[in-house]
């Protein structure tokens, strides 16, 4: 489900719904307000988590657990 296969499209994985999350990028500063404007293009909480980890993961976010907010490298 990261990578698009045979079975799930680009649409459906982790690479082609990280685009939403990054679209917003600069209208949240916590997870969950990301997650309110993002709920709509994912399938299910896991899709998100996954997203997010992958993100993170690839060095485009970061979170400050202390107060909740992200913040997106450039």
């Amino acid at each position: 489900m990261i990578t698009p296969n045979k079975v799930v499209p680009l649409a459906k994985s982790a690479l082609g719904l990280a685009r939403f999350v990054l679209e917003e990028a600069p209208n949240c500063e916590s997870i969950s307000e990301l997650r309110g404007r993002t709920s709509k293009h994912f399938d299910s909480i896991d899709q998100f988590i996954l997203t997010i980890d992958l993100l993170f993961v690839l060095g485009r976010m970061s979170v400050d657990f202390e107060t909740g907010r992200i913040s997106y490298v450039d």
